[in-house]
């Protein structure tokens, strides 16, 4: 077989992964359990598919199946939260992914996976704390929930605090459920994992 043959069989193997992958994303997504301090926020298993992408085959398929569970959310009539989401799962397997590919080589896979872990939980809570911080009060505006800015400000900052915590708690359930998984995972196809997919 030549190398363009098996360059082209693992490229649709991993396309065909990421397929897999969206739609397990997808059907995640509906099972939704409240945030208890602000049921608004919405717990759910959607990013462990996403993280499964990037550590397996790189983040770039993890970001077609971001995408694509994105699209699937905005059929839903909330593009914004749709957008945040989208933001949320990234900004969480695109680090853990470089962390992990940069900690992975000293051998300790735990130690590496954990690291990575915590590298990609603070850049979510950071980079949704921006976020939110941005976007929320024009949304609360938008959506009628106040009638000024100042006040849309005001909610803004008074929700931070329990947005950071339903991020950071989040994405501490996605990179538990994770670890072994991708373990069980790379251990059976591990030329899949070797092969670079950036």
């Amino acid at each position: 077989m030549s190398l363009q043959v098996t360059l082209r069989r693992a490229e649709s193997i991993r396309l065909s992964l990421t397929s897999v992958m969206a739609a397990l994303s997808i059907a995640l997504s509906f099972i939704q359990i409240p945030f208890p301090l602000a049921p608004f926020l919405k717990y759910d298993l959607a990013g462990i598919p996403l993280i499964l992408t990037a550590l397996l085959i790189g983040p770039r398929y993890a970001l077609i199946a971001d995408t694509v569970l994105a699209l699937a959310l905005m059929r839903g009539g909330d593009p914004i939260g749709a957008a945040m989401k989208w933001i949320a799962e990234a900004s969480t397997f695109i680090p853990m992914y470089y962390a992990y590919k940069l900690l992975r080589g000293n051998g300790n896979l735990r130690l590496a996976f954990t690291a990575s872990a915590a590298v990609g939980i603070a850049a979510r809570v950071g980079l949704m704390v921006l976020a939110n911080y941005l976007v929320d009060p024009w949304w609360f505006l938008i959506a009628h929930w106040v009638n000024t800015y100042s006040k849309a400000l005001a909610l803004t900052m008074y929700l931070l605090p329990f947005i950071a915590l339903f991020n950071l708690t989040i994405a501490l359930i996605y990179t538990s459920i994770t670890y072994p998984a991708y373990l069980t995972i790379a251990r059976r196809f591990r030329w899949l994992v070797d092969a670079d997919g950036e």
